[in-house]
């Protein structure tokens, strides 16, 4: 069995997993789930360009790649434990859907084939870790931090470098039943500052806040600046290596 892992456009909150070895729809599925203690699963689509990253490492190979997608009886075609396929801007083949049951994906197109079919896979790992306890800010800082002790694996609270991967985050929300989280933003020096040291970083807080709210939140709106002392669920984000 052939593994190579890529790291695709949301390389601070997802990586993709390549399994270069043809399994069924099933067999992928619980593979992925085997793996780094079950924090992998087959990939789902979040935005317009998901199904053309995924194409290209499978279009490297010149092969079509099991995703995680399923028709299911009653729901129709959606992606494992994320947004229903009806909410995006999904691009299926010419002929495609037909009578068969499983998703795949192949030169930038979503395919149906057979659930039985033996095809290489492709996985995610969610570097995201929702926890569900409302926190303070300060509260959630530190619970992050010590999910993790190992330095050199550790973890904060949620952060993001682009456009992009705010809107994952906001989609992560949507899936996790939640309005507005605490993120890594704190008004310190007369700036706000991430966390978790990244450089740069999508910051779109007032740049003096008022009355206080020197802890910044993410909700379906954007940026918000709020008392730290306020009780909120978040998210940790296990750092990229």
């Amino acid at each position: 069995i052939y593994i190579y892992i890529y790291i695709l456009f949301f390389f601070n909150l997802v990586s993709v997993l390549l399994l270069q070895y043809s399994v069924t729809w099933a067999e992928a599925k619980n593979w992925c789930r085997s793996q780094l203690d079950g924090n992998y699963d087959l990939a789902i689509q979040r935005n317009a360009l998901d199904i053309l990253y995924f194409s290209k490492i499978c279009n490297d190979l010149q092969t079509t790649c099991w995703v995680g997608l399923r028709d299911r009886q009653g729901i129709g075609w959606s992606w494992n434990n994320g947004p229903n396929i009806s909410r995006l801007d999904t691009n299926w083949s010419a002929g495609h859907p037909g009578s068969t049951n499983c998703g795949a994906v192949y030169k930038g197109k979503l395919v149906d084939h057979n659930c039985g079919k033996l095809l290489f896979s492709l996985c995610e790992y969610n570097h995201l870790v929702f926890v569900e306890e409302k926190k303070t800010w300060e509260e959630a800082l530190d619970h992050c931090r010590a999910l993790e002790p190992d330095a050199s694996k550790r973890m904060d609270l949620l952060s993001f470098r682009d456009e992009e991967e705010l809107s994952y985050a906001q989609e992560e929300m949507t899936r996790a039943q939640t309005e507005e989280v605490w993120i890594g933003l704190r008004w310190l020096a007369g700036r706000w500052l991430w966390m978790d040291r990244t450089a740069g970083g999508v910051i779109t807080l007032p740049e003096c806040p008022a009355n206080g709210n020197q802890c910044g939140t993410l909700s379906g709106g954007g940026q918000q600046a709020r008392s730290c002392v306020e009780k909120r669920r978040f998210f940790c984000l296990k750092q990229a290596n």
